[in-house]
């Protein structure tokens, strides 16, 4: 098997240009019909022209920043080091974007889709959920070398270090498929969170309840639930959310704030600044803005620290208008060295003062009352973690850092 030279890029089926790699550089070229009927897919990044072009920046091996959004982070990128090791006996350093990107073909998370592809097998409808549980655990604990396929099929495109996959989850109940060519009626497109090595038990419903009280906060945040999972001899609660590059069979495109800065999401290299500005110019829409700014103040008030720049995404519909995401990956984290990874004013624990500093360089004149409704609600953390059967171990220990926060973000009037 020969490594991939070029791929054809399409949005949801339809042609949108060409990417190609030669020696050693990737270049990408519009398609004309899509240059007079779609629209820029990174703009201020990309040139929404017919020449080829480089990536503005040398960041992502040289690949641009918006076809770097559809490759996935540690677990799925494991998951996919094995299929080529195991296929073609290729290592890590042997395999290019374009490999890469033709393993994930029409699975990648947002509207892109990549041609040609490898062969893929063929894994069913039907999802054994304990069994993905088990096996992934085997990979993580390094037992396993080979993968079960739904795994590698399922599990191989979303992004974080965490095990996950992507699947078909039935409106009324926990029964899921693997829903890849098109859905049944009554399923809708979900992700599922298992546990990593470090986290602890009851991770799903510490999830859940940080998007409820998100929810109470004011924030827009998908749907989710947790779902109950029998495998080996456990029984665990895993965290479940409803995909917003989704709308049935309809996809949307999306672009994380990492892909349109070149921000690396495994280090500290933005500041919430520099997502409002972003979401500024993307949206034409101070809505949007004040979206952004409320879901800073929630991240810091719930001491969510893995504030990283993969962690925010922009979505677009084939209509051009673009829209901050809702919030995802909410929950208990401590970044690194304990401070965010995403900097607040220029700094890694901010106050109030700090706040204001931001709110008032992008005309945010509303905030002192935004962060009232957020903090409102993360009052409310150990009812919500309780109502969700969250440890009391956990309990405490969140309710402990986020009370050291509140001190720092309240008013001396309130």
């Amino acid at each position: 098997m020969k490594h991939f030279t070029e791929l054809r890029v399409l949005f949801a089926g339809e042609p949108v240009g060409l990417l190609v790699l030669d020696k050693r550089q990737y270049r990408f070229q519009y398609d004309a019909h899509w240059l007079q009927q779609g629209f820029d897919l990174a703009p201020q990044t990309m040139n929404f022209n017919n020449e080829p072009q480089l990536a503005k920046q040398s960041l992502f091996q040289g690949l641009h920043g918006v076809f770097h959004d559809s490759l996935p982070d540690g677990w799925g990128m494991l998951l996919m080091d094995r299929f080529f090791k195991r296929q073609f006996a290729w290592d890590r350093h042997e395999v290019t974007s374009l490999d890469r990107l033709a393993y994930l073909g029409t699975r990648a998370m947002g509207a892109l889709e990549y041609q040609p592809t490898f062969p893929e097998d063929n894994i069913g409808e039907s999802i054994d959920l304990g069994a993905l549980v088990e096996d992934a655990e085997r990979v993580l604990a390094g037992k396993s070398r080979a993968v079960l396929n739904q795994l590698r099929v399922l599990g191989g495109s979303p992004g974080g270090a965490r095990p996950k996959v992507t699947l078909a989850l039935a409106e009324d109940s926990d029964e899921c498929v693997a829903g890849i060519a098109k859905l049944p009626e009554g399923f809708s497109h979900w992700l599922v969170k298992f546990h990593g090595q470090a986290d602890p038990k009851d991770m799903g419903r510490i999830e859940k309840a940080y998007a409820e009280l998100a929810l109470q906060a004011g924030l827009e945040v998908p749907p989710s639930r947790l779902i109950q999972v029998k495998h080996a001899r456990e029984q665990d609660d895993f965290f479940a959310v409803q995909r917003f590059d989704r709308i049935g069979d309809l996809k949307l495109h999306m672009l994380t704030l990492s892909g349109y800065l070149y921000a690396d999401h495994r280090l500290p290299s933005l500041d919430y600044n520099a997502l409002l500005a972003a979401t500024a110019v993307l949206t034409k829409d101070l809505r949007e803005v004040e979206r952004a700014f409320r879901l800073m103040v929630f991240n810091v008030a719930m001491h969510n620290k893995d504030d990283h720049a993969k962690n925010f995404a922009f979505i677009c519909g084939r209509e051009d208008k673009w829209r901050l995401a809702p919030g995802y990956d909410l929950t208990f984290s401590t970044g690194m060295n304990n401070e965010h990874t995403t900097a607040i004013n220029g700094v890694g624990n901010p106050t109030r003062k700090d706040l204001a500093v931001i709110a008032a360089a992008h005309g945010i004149h509303n905030w002192e009352r935004i962060v009232v409704e957020v903090l409102r609600a993360v009052s409310g953390w150990r009812i919500v973690a309780k109502n969700y059967r969250v440890t009391k171990s956990s309990i405490e220990k969140i309710a402990k850092a986020i009370g050291s926060i509140e001190e720092r973000l309240v008013s001396k009037r309130e």
